[in-house]
């Protein structure tokens, strides 16, 4: 496919003054219940009510978007058009003549802020480390890039055009990329022999699929609990059985999300097009859960950005498109060709055991484990990011040479 001719435009993060104070009066004449209408119903039954009375109070007393935006102009931010996407990017170079350009890929609820506290890391690191020349896109749909195009638009599609920003657009011969969520899709696709200028990636929670002897193993739900855990036991280690625990209550209790932006995602989106306050409640509950709950009470601030960016900027409907055009990709059988590794993190979802992973992905390296952080990473726990980052780049360094 042709991609255009344009070359990246500086851009700064700038909403009217008049749109954020709509946004406030629109957050201060919302209408929350009095009480649970069920007695102690609590995140049990969804987001809890004190909570995010909570959340709303300080968002009206004490934070102050303006100042959030002299934080995000602080780094340099681009647009560029590509295959007709205005694809907003931040591209902060290192002064490091040997430092490998890296491509950082956000999900749901994510955005390139949750990347913020790692730019500096990677780009003037100690020394003797790795240093890196830091691009963040905001995937299309989603902050400051314009929709995709056309329907049936995939995550395929994204490592497309990701790859020509590296490429043909900023001119990088080789480069690592980095992602989770939607964006450990994107960076599986990079993977592939289709883009050979991708060198190798570390991708958070890696997908793939059960092999057979995995599937012969389901009969076994149907034996009582300790005989269960105890043939599990002999299959899987430690760390991966409470992946399976995570992963087990999180499909029990928390599709819902998914289920609705992978059906109806036009539906949720316009119910909350113009709400605040009720994209506050949809993907608050994704932090609460998803965020490692000792880090949780610090977040409060980057939640309340998070929201305020998908509100400000009129992306809430969008960014709930990607469920709904890739859920037939999620079972494709993608085989990563290049060297990678992956970072697992205790509080996120969709670990899949590292023996299908490696039986899928020969090109599998490096697991690194920690005992800290969620399903944002680059926010709660950059310093490991960072040491996984450079870990892997120091290993392979010699692709760049």
């Amino acid at each position: 496919m042709s991609q255009d001719l344009s070359s990246p435009q500086p851009f700064r993060v700038e909403i009217a003054d008049e749109e954020v104070e709509r946004m406030k009066r629109i957050i201060e004449d919302t209408r929350l219940p009095d009480s649970p209408p069920l007695p102690n119903a609590s995140w049990d039954y969804g987001v809890d009510l004190d909570w995010l009375k909570g959340l709303r109070d300080v968002w009206l007393n004490d934070f102050d978007w303006k100042e959030v935006e002299r934080e995000m102009n602080a780094f340099q931010h681009f647009t560029v058009t590509i295959e007709s996407v205005s694809l907003h990017f931040v591209h902060h170079q290192s002064r490091n003549v040997d430092a490998i350009p890296i491509i950082l890929m956000h999900g749901w609820p994510g955005s390139f802020w949750e990347f913020h506290r790692v730019i500096e890391l990677l780009t003037n690191p100690p020394s003797g480390r790795p240093a890196f020349h830091v691009v963040v896109p905001s995937l299309p749909g989603f902050g400051f890039s314009s929709p995709p195009p056309k329907k049936d638009w995939s995550m395929g599609d994204n490592a497309r055009i990701f790859d020509h920003l590296m490429t043909g657009v900023l001119g990088y011969k080789q480069y690592m990329a980095e992602g989770g969520d939607f964006g450990a899709l994107i960076a599986t696709h990079l993977g592939t022999d289709k883009y050979p200028a991708c060198k190798f990636l570390n991708v958070i929670s890696p997908t793939a699929q059960a092999p057979l002897g995995a599937l012969s193993t389901l009969p076994f739900f149907l034996l009582p609990t300790s005989w269960r855990q105890w043939l599990y036991g002999k299959i899987y280690s430690e760390d991966e059985l409470r992946d399976f625990e995570r992963n087990g209550k999180f499909i029990k209790n928390g599709l819902g999300y998914f289920v609705e932006q992978a059906t109806r995602p036009l539906s949720i989106g316009y119910a909350l097009y113009d709400s605040p306050v009720g994209i506050l409640a949809w993907i608050g509950e994704k932090f609460k859960e998803h965020v490692d709950p000792e880090i949780l009470p610090g977040c409060t601030r980057f939640i309340l950005t998070t929201v305020s960016l998908y509100y400000l900027t009129r992306t809430f409907t969008t960014s709930t498109l990607p469920y709904f055009e890739n859920v037939v990709a999620l079972s494709q059988r993608l085989v990563i060709t290049k060297p990678f590794g992956s970072s697992r993190f205790p509080h996120d979802v969709g670990s899949v055991p590292m023996s299908w992973i490696k039986r899928q992905h020969p090109q599998f390296v490096s697991l690194r484990r920690h005992d800290r952080g969620g399903h944002f990473p680059g926010f709660e726990v950059p310093n490991l990011l960072a040491e996984d980052l450079q870990h892997m780049a120091e290993n392979y360094r010699t692709l760049f040479q």
